[in-house]
């Protein structure tokens, strides 16, 4: 299954926002969101928002005002230069997700000397003789104290609890209109009403103590869902934070 990163830094933040979708429009649209985002922020007034076509170009645009709002020379800048001087990047990535590695499950005590052995790495700088496993032998770069946070909280989250994954189902009129998830799934659903459906639509359901029943039967997977653990997790603190009625 291929899905879609959308990566987003920003100068004035130091975390990385990333989100996964299964289609490319969707994570396209995504894109567009995070340098509309960095144009008003750097432009204020003078960076109108971008569509959908033009995200790539708003976005080298807001990186060369603020060079300029810093005094650099954009001149002769490339695209690469361009986001590592301003300090600010979005891009779009594609990625295999058909063997997905479960995140380890970890006893107190091994979870434990993980986190005490991250925050000593963010405390103090790494002994010379362990440089090499940091870094992986000089072919990645090591961890900053932002990432480290972000590694500890997710460890701290690998209890268990996010065994079960988290899934958003938009309905409309009464018909499933989208589906959105933490994680890659393959959910069906089940619709019973099969007036007017075609008879290579309807399929047999089985039922726990009565004879199957005709269904129309859809599967969600791929580029049918998205993957937004970041707009899941935004569902559920509305959903926490919404009055009692």
């Amino acid at each position: 299954m291929m899905i879609y990163i959308t990566t987003g830094t920003h100068c004035a933040h130091p975390t990385i926002l990333r989100r996964h979708f299964g289609t490319y429009s969707a994570a396209r649209e995504a894109a567009v969101d995070m340098v509309n985002l960095l144009r008003e922020h750097i432009g204020q007034d003078k960076l109108p928002p971008v569509s959908a076509e033009e995200w790539q170009q708003g976005l080298r645009e807001a990186q060369r005002e603020r060079l300029r709002q810093l005094g650099e020379d954009v001149q002769n800048l490339d695209s690469d230069d361009l986001a590592t001087q301003a300090e600010c990047d979005v891009w779009i990535e594609r990625a295999n997700v058909d063997n997905i590695a479960p995140f380890p499950v970890l006893g107190d005590r091994e979870l434990a000397a993980i986190l005490a052995a991250l925050r000593l790495l963010q405390r103090q700088s790494c002994p010379a003789d362990l440089v090499d496993i940091v870094t992986k032998g000089d072919t990645v770069t090591a961890l900053d104290p932002g990432e480290i946070d972000g590694l500890c909280e997710r460890l701290n989250g690998a209890d268990g609890s996010d065994d079960v994954p988290r899934i958003v189902v938009a309905i409309e009129g009464g018909l499933v209109s989208g589906v959105v998830t933490d994680r890659p799934v393959i959910l069906h659903t089940v619709d019973y009403d099969i007036e007017g459906a075609g008879d290579d639509e309807i399929s047999l359901v089985p039922q726990d103590e009565h004879d199957p029943v005709e269904a129309i039967v859809n599967r969600w997977s791929d580029v049918a869902l998205t993957v937004d653990p970041d707009w899941v997790s935004r569902v559920e603190t509305a959903l926490i934070e919404a009055p009692e009625a």
